[in-house]
């Protein structure tokens, strides 16, 4: 199993890191967790063809994990895929109505040039804490997490390993005993300490953050995210091989990150940057 961390971001734009997405590669099939913004062009920069992604798991209907995902179905479509599955909680099918309903006459000029099979036929499986989707080489399983709207978890485990994706989520009891033994979880660790950029890369976004978050901003975001130091107490319960922290707001200090999980976690600490790759 590849896990190659397509987008780290946050809704907060910049250019180095974009929505979340996840890819994994599994022998010969290509699985996607969460379409955000920059994905379709994230998979073209690391190597991962969009044609071969037939199997998309939303943990929820954020912006940051969905808004590519128009771009991401016709253009991997338009490149050959023939069919896409996509699990995700409530609100999916609405996204994959708008899908159709927006880009009707889009959908119809491209069906000129290719089958329609793959873009009219999209099919979608609701995600609950009951959800099991077993591949020819691997089994999903869903875990509802703590946010602001219906969220779920994913773990992927293969013969030869296990990999979980935690979503967005404040610290649950459950979560630690769902990631028991994995080899890698990507942990939501978005409640982290600013750093100042080069001056280079100030405005724009920076301008908006010029000020470290505030007491009440920070606690506004505690209810709906994790810190650094919480993911490390989630890896260590679950007693996990690696942790790899993502979900980052623009300007995090990563070096003090580490440090706060590494307070609480013995295992190796990562912080995803876009394009990171592990193999489980």
């Amino acid at each position: 199993m590849e896990i190659t961390v397509l987008g780290t971001g946050s809704p907060v734009p910049t250019l180095e890191r974009a929505g979340t997405s996840i890819a994994i590669e599994i022998d010969n099939e290509t699985l996607l967790i969460d379409c955000g913004p920059g994905t379709t062009h994230r998979c073209i920069e690391h190597g991962v063809h969009p044609a071969e992604i037939e199997s998309l798991f939303f943990t929820h209907q954020h912006m940051d994990h969905n808004a590519d995902f128009f771009h991401f179905a016709i253009a991997s479509w338009s490149l050959g895929r023939e069919s896409l599955t996509v699990y995700g909680p409530p609100g999916t099918d609405r996204l994959l109505a708008a899908l159709t309903d927006v880009y009707r006459e889009d959908i119809d000029y491209r069906t000129r040039f290719y089958d329609d099979d793959g873009i009219e036929d999209i099919e979608w499986i609701e995600t609950d804490g009951d959800l099991t989707v077993e591949g020819e080489d691997w089994r999903a399983s869903a875990l509802p997490v703590d946010h602001s709207i219906e969220t779920y978890a994913y773990r992927f485990d293969t013969e030869g390993g296990s990999f979980v994706f935690s979503a967005d989520t404040t610290p649950i009891g459950s979560l630690p005993e769902f990631a028991a033994d994995a080899d890698v979880l990507l942990q939501d660790a978005c409640v982290a300490r600013e750093t100042t950029p080069p001056g280079e890369r100030q405005g724009l976004v920076w301008d908006r953050l010029t000020e470290p978050m505030s007491d009440a901003q920070a606690d506004r975001l505690s209810r709906t995210h994790c810190s650094p130091a919480e993911a490390g107490e989630i890896a260590a319960e679950a007693g996990v091989e690696m942790l790899v922290l993502t979900h980052l707001l623009p300007y995090r200090d990563t070096d003090a990150m580490v440090a706060d999980a590494e307070s609480t976690f013995g295992g190796e600490v990562v912080v995803a940057e876009d394009g990171s790759t592990f193999s489980v």
